[in-house]
């Protein structure tokens, strides 16, 4: 079988969806909307800005070329109560919807006084749109180019106006195709430029397409007001396009893709005692479905600390605590330090940890075996050595046993308690979680872990 008909298997189209499902970047507040937007306004270098709603996604399945465009993207934001729909699907928090006709006028309104170039929909739209960007947002827009051209003539016009910011509005997939070829141009040029993957955000603009009512926005409907309006040229997109997109959302959740052999990195230096292996494999979808309800339960910023404890030994809490680890590391790109006392290299104990911070996977020891119990309590129990250690690091995931696990989870951002199924009774779960509640630990979830399905695993996954 040749590569390009590798790449249309639904094997590979899963895949490719589910890698750009996992570079979504989730606005789950007002606050880190903000954020978003302050950081775009302002970018370091070059920035592809790109959105992505139920179209894109039926898209990438079908068209590898244009997956890998979208990929390419700086910042690729959820658009669309679709994506919303296959997120939760997924067991992931879909957070805000940062679709692009809200968010691009808010960005544009923050490059008042700089230069532009508008490519994309046609005359006498283009103008129109021109001249609102001028008069409305303070834009100075050196260049406006219809969306019918080839891509050599506008990458030629971005080179010789050198704008600040770069507005596509010709649609999917050609402006994410050109948006890549001119991120290239940029990076090679050094380049400081916004460029922003539109699709019709220029017809919005010009007037051409109406927003729908805010009514009709609150409930999620602008997708069945701009049906109404133009059902000739998106009745396909919306009505089929929905119904394969449902299929194959479906499909993803109940048969969640394996990362390809060779794909994920090695760890480097991964040491752990022989009667302790990892649980499950990294591209076991438990695992990625984990690192997925972390992210979405506790704080996605630097220097979070992330627990994992049970109530009693023998529940699986070392392996799993490692599997999460490294999955961490190598989905996510993570600086990730495990500490565990089931770690073979006694050498490096918390809190020098903090000498190994670099990226990938580090791993050491909880406490110091030549200490006593109340010399390693101290240490453990002190918030500034906890937080000096937090900062190197992106993630640092505790394997806390008894004693010292409640000394620990005071000072996570998120405590796991895992629990063996079928073994561990509910008495011993209910005492540990009171303890906890004693000490202000925050308790974000429960692992039910070592389960044995007693259903035929078809079913049950579906179930």
């Amino acid at each position: 079988m040749s590569a390009a008909t590798q790449g249309q298997t639904p094997g590979a189209a899963a895949r490719r969806v589910s890698g750009l499902l996992e570079r979504l970047r989730i606005v789950r507040d007002e606050m880190q909307y903000r954020s978003l937007l302050q950081r775009l306004a302002d970018p370091a270098g070059t920035t592809v800005l790109s959105f992505f709603n139920q179209h894109a996604f039926n898209l990438a399945w079908t068209d590898p070329d244009f997956a890998e465009d979208l990929r390419r993207s700086d910042v690729l934001l959820r658009d669309g109560v679709g994506i919303a729909a296959c997120l939760r699907l997924l067991a992931r928090d879909p957070g805000l919807n940062a679709n692009g006709t809200d968010l691009i006028p808010q960005l544009l309104a923050a490059f008042g006084g700089r230069r532009a170039v508008l490519i994309g929909t046609r005359e006498p739209y283009l103008q129109r749109a021109s001249h609102r960007l001028r008069e409305d947002y303070g834009i100075d827009v050196t260049c406006a180019l219809d969306g019918f051209g080839e891509a050599s003539c506008y990458l030629e016009a971005v080179a010789r106006e050198r704008p600040e910011l770069v507005v596509l509005a010709m649609g999917m997939p050609k402006q994410e195709r050109v948006a890549a070829d001119l991120a290239q141009w940029a990076h090679s040029a050094g380049q400081r430029l916004l460029i922003i993957n539109g699709g019709a955000i220029a017809d919005f603009i010009a007037g051409r397409v109406a927003r729908a009512p805010a009514w009709m926005r609150r409930a999620r409907l602008e997708w069945l007001y701009r049906l109404g309006r133009e059902p000739r040229r998106l009745w396909r997109r919306y009505l089929l396009g929905g119904v394969a997109f449902g299929a194959r959302a479906l499909r993803l959740a109940a048969d969640p893709p394996r990362s390809a052999p060779g794909v994920a990195p090695s760890i480097e230096g991964s040491s752990m005692k022989a009667d302790t292996p990892a649980l499950f494999g990294i591209e076991d979808a438990r695992v990625v479905q984990l690192v997925q309800r972390l992210d979405a339960s506790a704080s996605a910023g630097g220097g979070r600390i992330v627990q994992f404890v049970a109530a009693r030994v023998g529940e699986g809490t070392t392996a799993l605590a490692h599997s999460y680890a490294a999955a961490s590391a190598q989905l996510r790109k993570r600086r990730v330090l495990l500490l565990s006392d089931e770690v073979e290299d006694e050498t490096v104990c918390f809190p020098q940890a903090g000498a190994l911070a670099a990226p990938g996977l580090a791993l050491a020891r909880l406490t110091h075996p030549q200490r006593d119990f109340r010399d390693n309590y101290a240490a453990l129990d002190d918030a500034a050595a906890w937080h000096a250690l937090a900062s190197g690091f992106d993630e640092v995931v505790l394997d806390a046993q008894a004693p010292y696990a409640l000394a620990a989870a005071k000072h996570a951002a998120g405590v796991v308690v895992v629990v063996e199924a079928e073994a561990t009774r509910a008495a011993q779960v209910r005492a540990l979680l009171d303890e906890l509640a004693a000490i202000d630990a925050r308790v974000i979830g429960i692992v039910l872990n070592k389960y044995r399905s007693h259903l035929p695993h078809a079913l049950y996954e579906r179930l």
